[in-house]
C-alpha cells in the first residue's frame, strides 16, 4: 500500500495540468485582489480604503467558483491518467488487493486537493498583502483565525466528497467525459437551481414548509459552511463523511467486479 501510494504521489507531481490548473488559480487570485482596488482608487480617489481579514480569505481558498473547476478538471485528469496510459492492467497484477489501488488514488487526491487549496488561499494573501503595501487597503488580523482554519479544514473534506463521487466515474465506471461533465456542473454550483425547483416541489407534493436539499450536498455547502459565523457545520461534517465513504465504497465495489483492462 506505501508503494502503491508513493507511485500515485509520484505521478501526481508529475502532472502537467495539476501545475497549470495551480499556477491559473493562483495569478487569477492575486489579480483579483489588486485590479479592484486599483479601479476603485482611479474612478473614486475619495472612497474610503475599506479592511479585508485574514480569516475571511483562509476560509475562502477559491475566490469564485470556476476557480474550483479547475481543481475538479485536475482530479480527472489524475484519476484517470493510470487508466488511459494502460498501466493500471500491470499495477493491478502486482498487488493482493485491488482494492488497495482505489484507496491509494485516493489519498493521492487528498493530497492534491490540500496543497491546491493552500496554494489558492496563499495567493489570495499575497495579492491582498501586496495591495496593502500600495495602501489601497488594509489587511487586518483578527480573532477568528481558529474558525477560519476549521472552516477550510471543512472545505477540504467536502472536496473529498466531490472527489469520491469523481473517482466513480473515473475509476470504477471508466468514463472520464461524464466524471468531467459531472465535474464541471458540481465546481459551478450549477444544480442550485435544480435544488431550489426540487424544494418547492416537496413543499407542494407533501405539504411542508423550509425544505432545503442544498444545506445537504456537498457542491453546495463547499461554498456556503462558515465555521466563524457557524452556518451548516454540521451539515457539512456529516455530509462530507457520508458521501465520502458511500461512494468510495461504491467505487471499490464496481472496481473489484470488472476485470482491470
Amino acid at each position: 500500500m506505501g508503494n502503491l501510494v508513493k507511485m500515485d504521489l509520484r505521478r501526481l507531481f508529475m502532472s502537467k495540468v495539476f501545475y497549470i490548473s495551480m499556477a491559473v488559480v493562483g495569478a487569477f487570485n492575486i489579480l483579483f485582489q489588486i485590479v479592484p482596488p486599483i479601479f476603485v482608487r482611479f474612478l473614486a480617489p475619495s472612497e474610503p480604503i475599506h479592511a479585508q481579514q485574514v480569516s475571511d480569505i483562509v476560509a475562502s481558498p477559491f475566490t469564485f467558483t470556476f476557480l474550483l473547476i479547475l481543481m475538479v478538471i485536475s482530479i480527472v485528469s489524475f484519476s484517470y491518467a493510470d487508466i488511459a496510459n494502460g498501466y493500471i492492467k500491470n499495477i493491478a497484477g502486482q498487488v493482493r488487493n485491488k482494492s488497495s489501488i482505489v484507496y491509494s488514488k485516493f489519498i493521492a487526491v487528498g493530497v492534491h486537493n490540500c496543497i491546491f487549496m493552500v496554494v489558492s488561499a496563499l495567493t489570495s494573501l499575497l495579492g491582498a498583502a501586496i495591495i496593502s503595501a500600495m495602501g489601497m487597503m488594509k489587511l487586518e488580523m483578527d480573532g477568528l483565525m481558529l474558525q477560519a482554519f476549521f472552516t477550510f479544514f471543512i472545505k477540504w473534506m467536502l472536496s473529498m466528497a466531490i472527489s469520491a463521487i469523481l473517482m466513480f466515474f473515473t475509476t470504477a465506471v471508466k468514463n472520464k467525459t461524464v466524471a468531467t461533465v459531472i465535474g464541471v456542473i458540481l465546481g459551478t454550483g450549477a444544480l442550485g437551481m435544480v435544488y431550489f425547483g426540487l424544494n418547492q416541489a416537496i413543499e407542494n407534493i407533501f405539504h411542508v414548509e423550509n425544505v432545503e436539499i442544498q444545506s445537504y450536498v456537498p457542491d453546495q455547502l463547499i461554498n456556503s459552511v462558515n465555521a466563524g459565523t457557524n452556518i451548516a457545520v454540521v451539515n457539512a461534517i456529516v455530509v462530507a463523511v457520508v458521501c465520502t465513504v458511500l461512494f468510495l465504497v461504491l467505487t471499490v465495489k464496481v472496481f473489484n467486479s470488472r476485470d482491470v483492462k
